[in-house]
């Protein structure tokens, strides 16, 4: 399972990357689409080693994929709706970093089955 030792230490390197990008709002917003990329293929990737990973770790999964699905259906719904300021931000910053923080909180505690 180095492999996701790897993936781990790689996701550590994005996250703190991008809060620290965060004090130059553009930046921060570019690093942050390139995190949402990365945990994306990563939790794809995860999926590979579904068999390896304990039922609490399954659940924790679903649990992304779930809030990854609900985030990008509001983000399809919101091209229709003009967003005021404080919701915009709320939208297209604040979410996103939940679920980045998320996925990050499971990444770390991610245990695997010896197979």
């Amino acid at each position: 399972m180095k492999y996701i030792n790897i993936l781990k230490k790689l996701n550590r390197v994005l996250i703190v990357t991008t809060i620290v990008m965060y004090l130059t709002i553009y930046f921060g917003l570019l690093i942050q689409m390139v995190l949402g990329v990365y945990q994306l293929l990563t939790a794809f990737i995860l999926l590979f080693y579904i068999k390896k990973i304990t039922s609490k770790d399954k659940y924790k999964l679903l649990i992304y994929w779930g809030a990854v699905l609900l985030y990008g259906m509001g983000w399809l719904v919101s091209f229709d709706i003009s967003l005021g300021n404080y919701v915009g931000v709320i939208f297209y910053i604040i979410l996103p970093m939940i679920i980045a923080l998320y996925f990050s909180y499971f990444l770390e505690s991610l245990r695997t089955k010896n197979k």
